[in-house]
Parts: C-alpha cells; structure tokens; sequence
C-alpha cells in the first residue's frame, strides 16, 4: 500500500510529467460543463498538453500518440468553428429577422438552413395559396400582405406574419379553408417533404417550429372568433 501511494506522488513530481495530469484534468472538467464552448476548449487545451507531453516526456517521441491528439485537436477545432458560425447572426434578411426571432431558441445557422429551402414570391395577381378539403404540397408563411381565408363559407382575414397550411403541415391530412391573397403580397413557401426532411434532422428547430405554429394556430383562432363573432354565435374550427 505504502509503495502504491509512493508511485502516486512521485507521478505528480513538479516536471514536464505532470502536463498529463493537466491534460486529463481538462478532459475531467469539460465534460462536466453542458456548454458546448467551454467543454470544446477544455479538450483542445487538454489535447495540446497531451501533444507536448508525448513529445518531451518518453525517451523517444510518441508520434502515433501526438498523431491521435493532434486529429483530435483539429477535429475540436472544425467543430468550435461550425458552433461559433451557427450562432453569428449575418446573412439573415431584414425582412425575415421578425421570423428568427419568434422561432425561440433557434440559432441564426439554423434558421439559415430553414431559410435556404425557402422560396420567396411576390403575387402579381390574386393567388390561391390552399383549397378547402385538398392537400397542400406547400407550408406557406405571409411576409407582408393579408390573406383571406374562406371556411365553410365562413370569410375572415389572416395577417402578415402569419403561416398558412400549418395545420395540413402538422396532422399530414388535407387544408380546412381556401385561403387566398391579392397581388402585392409576399410571402415564402417550403415544399412540405423537403421542410420535413429538415426538420427530423435538427430535433431544436423542430420543436422552436413546432411552437411557432401553435403560437400562430393560437391567434388565428383568437381572430377569427373576432371577426365572426357578429355573423354567427358559434366558435369556428382552426384551419
């Protein structure tokens, strides 16, 4: 026992041998903290220290040890990189930033990847965006213009900064209103397969885009109650 507890201490001697006490303190730390940008430079200094122990330390340099940290080093690298790029908030258009930032605890990468499958129109005429009883093969979101929505022969307005065939989007089924817009109106639209596609692949803009939508769903109902409430004494359904 004695001579176990002498070898510890004499691995902790104040020489160029406890650099890998340090390098794997680091790793030890890191992942401790759940921000990704303190665990990631945790690692890079800890694989820096791994690289100059295996270097001074042995006899002869490691080189397949200092190969195998500095390729961890360097793959920490493109990763920090891709992480600090994904939160940068450029190249977002002015007109789309109200977008962002309801679509809560998205990065500005992500709604960038969200934006790219995006197709922006401009109506030069009236345009139908969805047919009652029909399946939309577009989710569409209102720029800047209102649309006019048509439900069981039920009309009632939807404002700019809205989306439309979310609920066909969400429950995969057919649109419950025949929405149109005037000529003027922008708007965006997503192919449905490709935004889904998307979507399953990044679990937090799928759930920030989810409860965008419910927010939305959640409006639109308050407004159109509005809007009929002197036409008919009924509550109408979403659409």
């Amino acid at each position: 026992m004695i001579e176990i507890w002498e070898s510890i201490k004499s691995s902790f001697s104040f020489d160029i041998g406890l650099i890998v006490h340090l390098a794997t303190l680091g790793y030890v730390l890191g992942f401790l903290f759940k921000n990704q940008l303190m665990l990631r430079f945790l690692v890079f200094i800890s694989s820096f220290f791994y690289i100059i122990y295996y270097y001074f330390y042995p006899e002869v340099p490691l080189w397949g040890a200092i190969l195998g940290s500095s390729l961890i080093l360097l793959a920490n690298f493109i990763g920090t990189a891709s992480i600090l790029y994904d939160r940068m908030p450029f190249r977002i258009n002015d007109e789309h930033i109200p977008i962002f930032k309801s679509l809560k605890g998205v990065a500005p990468g992500e709604f960038r990847r969200l934006m790219k499958f995006a197709k922006r129109h401009l109506s030069n005429k009236e345009t139908t965006l969805t047919e009652e009883y029909q399946a939309p093969k577009y989710l569409f979101y209102l720029v800047d213009g209102e649309a006019y929505a048509n439900k069981n022969g039920q009309e009632f307005t939807i404002p700019s900064g809205s989306f439309v065939g979310e609920i066909s989007f969400i429950l995969k089924g057919e649109a419950t209103a025949t929405v149109k817009i005037k000529a003027g109106c922008k708007y965006l639209s997503w192919g449905k397969n490709e935004l889904e596609t998307l979507l399953s692949k990044d679990p937090n803009l799928q759930q920030a885009f989810e409860a965008r939508i419910a927010r939305d769903m959640a409006n639109k109902l308050a407004n159109s109650q509005s809007q009929l409430h002197d036409q008919k004494n009924e509550i109408p359904l979403i659409y």
